[in-house]
């Protein structure tokens, strides 16, 4: 089931690869014209621009000024933008909402709601490390090898429940927001399939990372020849995968 996920996922952003132009690339666009207005703004271009010229200088300290707020507030576009993109991704699949023409719909409350689950997933992810924090302190350089292989497996332990929790953020998206309880009960059982699913995700990442290292060194061209694959293709498909496992555990879906 989890080969079938993943494949399944690969191809819903490759069969639909038109309707994910629609809901990205304006978006994108806009974060990226956001992004270079504000560095221009906070004085950070300038900033940018000497240390193109020379990487070895330091910056001046209201330099240092202007890269803290620029940082602070392009983070949060960045956030905007891409919580945008996940839930126009997100009521697409599960909804059928398909585009109306370049600019899907901000829908301010559905981004915010994913983002509170978001913070919250990570607060519970925080709070589950906190005894392997202790376990590690605790055993300290008297058992390396032992701390080692307690905090690989309590971490993937720690991974593999956020992710069978995560079903909550495509519900969000689409306005049908469930608690941690019925989440953690609809995903029951699906331990092993998400460790294939993480394992062939990983590996899945590491070829694209290679191949698109090969297509960098190509004269010219090679920047362009990723770039739509690395900021549009790559982050869908990890959103239809969370879009897919929702369909199949929560709403019962069947997949080829």
């Amino acid at each position: 089931m989890g080969w079938r996920i993943f494949k399944h996922s690969v191809q819903m952003v490759l069969r639909n690869f038109q309707q994910a132009l629609q809901i990205a690339l304006v978006p994108g666009v806009i974060g990226m014209a956001l992004l270079v207005g504000l560095a221009m703004v906070t004085g950070a271009w300038d900033g940018f621009q000497g240390l193109a010229s020379n990487p070895n200088a330091d910056p001046p300290a209201t330099g240092l000024d202007s890269f803290g707020a620029f940082g602070l507030s392009s983070l949060i576009i960045i956030w905007v933008i891409a919580f945008w993109i996940v839930v126009s991704w997100h009521r697409y699949v599960l909804l059928e909402e398909m585009p109306q023409g370049w600019l899907p719909p901000f829908r301010a409350d559905r981004i915010l709601a994913y983002f509170g689950l978001l913070l919250m997933l990570g607060v519970i992810a925080f709070f589950a490390l906190v005894p392997l924090f202790i376990i590690i302190a605790v055993l300290g350089e008297s058992a390396v090898n032992l701390a080692l292989t307690i905090g690989v497996f309590y971490f993937l332990a720690v991974v593999l429940c956020i992710y069978r929790l995560s079903v909550m953020l495509p519900a969000s998206a689409i306005g049908q927001p469930i608690p941690l309880g019925t989440a953690w009960a609809k995903t029951e059982g699906t331990f092993g399939t998400l460790i294939v699913l993480l394992i062939v995700s990983f590996i899945f990442q590491l070829l694209v990372q290679v191949v698109f290292g090969l297509l960098m060194a190509i004269p010219v061209i090679g920047f362009a020849l990723v770039l739509i694959p690395s900021i549009l293709i790559l982050p869908l498909i990890n959103v239809s995968i969370l879009t897919t496992i929702y369909g199949v555990y929560v709403e019962g879906r069947s997949i080829d």
